[in-house]
């Protein structure tokens, strides 16, 4: 078990305006992310001057005053041949972010150091709250192997969008349950025990990565976390796969394209239909059409009269024991029948 402490925090904020000692981004080769842009507005161009000479090698350094005061960022690159950009980038960039640090290899002043980063992977297609959780278990893994952490003290995650940024707080009270994260008041820590020998560290990170993901169709509203993280991610996840839904409001680009590909390399889909939202029925459309095997799930409602016949897990909201159950039910039928079938 590592002795090391690393403080996360999750905050409401934009990137550059969040107090730190180094900004962390990454960088894709040929395009500029919203980030990036801004980041680039407020060096009067300087970002993409550097990203035209240095875009080849492993990362770029920009040092520069802005009008909020001295800008320090380390971008890191990803390259075409390292696309596409998938939760293994993002473990790569949040085990990158330590050793950086770590090692000294970016000169900051004062003894207490504080990084500060945006959840890269959403605009690449990812499920955001997956994204926050690789990064999360990266940084614990990566303490495994560490025998310090320089003067880092704390990883700050920001998020700008408020109806993101809530749902990425529920994500880390779930970690938090889980023993990822612990709380000391109200100080949020990597917790001590998830960083193991290097050996035990590499393995479970790699099998976390490996995971195939189970794609999730539903309305992104408060009202339906209980139902997505207790009565669809936790059974989805006690069978060994991961569990992601799509967040319309965090894409950038082209939106129906991420979808299709996240869907396209999906094993099945879990649909919840309540509600007759038009994203959700595109999304089991085009997986139906893949050949995909689809699960409908709703809560009590007139649906549409072409999915009146489908068999549908129907569930109630002050009930969500017993939807997991039933889905668990379907889930243990079609991945048993799939895994005979390979």
């Amino acid at each position: 078990m590592s002795s090391l402490k690393l403080k996360i925090s999750l905050r409401h904020s934009d990137l550059l305006q969040t107090p730190c000692s180094i900004v962390f981004m990454k960088h894709i080769e040929g395009t500029m992310s919203a980030p990036e842009s801004a980041l680039n507005a407020a060096t009067q161009g300087q970002l993409e001057a550097l990203c035209t000479r240095h875009e080849q090698e492993d990362h770029e350094i920009l040092d520069s005053d802005a009008p909020q005061g001295r800008i320090r960022a380390y971008l890191v690159n990803f390259h075409k041949r390292d696309l596409p950009f998938s939760y293994r980038s993002v473990d790569r960039y949040a085990r990158t972010i330590l050793r950086v640090v770590a090692n000294e290899q970016f000169e900051v002043g004062g003894t207490r150091v504080t990084v500060v980063t945006a959840i890269h992977g959403p605009g690449a297609g990812l499920d955001a709250s997956e994204s926050m959780e690789t990064l999360v278990l990266a940084f614990a893994n990566e303490l495994g192997s560490r025998p310090q952490l320089g003067s880092l003290d704390e990883v700050i995650l920001v998020e700008n969008k408020k109806e993101v940024f809530d749902r990425l707080q529920e994500r880390l009270k779930y970690l938090a349950a889980r023993d990822v994260v612990t709380f000391d008041g109200s100080t949020c820590f990597i917790n001590p025990s998830m960083a193991q020998t290097t050996t035990a560290a590499e393995e479970r990170r790699e099998e976390q990565l490996s995971l195939r993901h189970l794609f999730v169709a539903m309305p992104y509203a408060k009202e339906f976390n209980n139902a997505y993280y207790f009565g669809i991610k936790g059974p989805v996840e006690l069978r060994g796969r991961k569990c992601e839904r799509v967040d319309h409001d965090a894409f950038t680009g082209d939106i129906v394209d991420r979808i299709k590909t996240r869907i396209r390399g999906s094993e099945l889909v879990i649909a919840d239909i309540t509600g007759n939202n038009p994203n959700v029925f595109f999304e089991v459309g085009y997986a139906e059409g893949l050949g995909k095997n689809v699960i409908l799930i709703s809560q009590a409602q007139d649906t549409p009269f072409d999915l009146k016949t489908r068999r549908q897990i129907r569930y109630d909201p002050q009930d969500i024991l017993s939807l997991a159950n039933a889905l668990s039910e379907q889930l243990d039928t079609i991945l048993l029948r799939a895994g005979s079938q390979a």
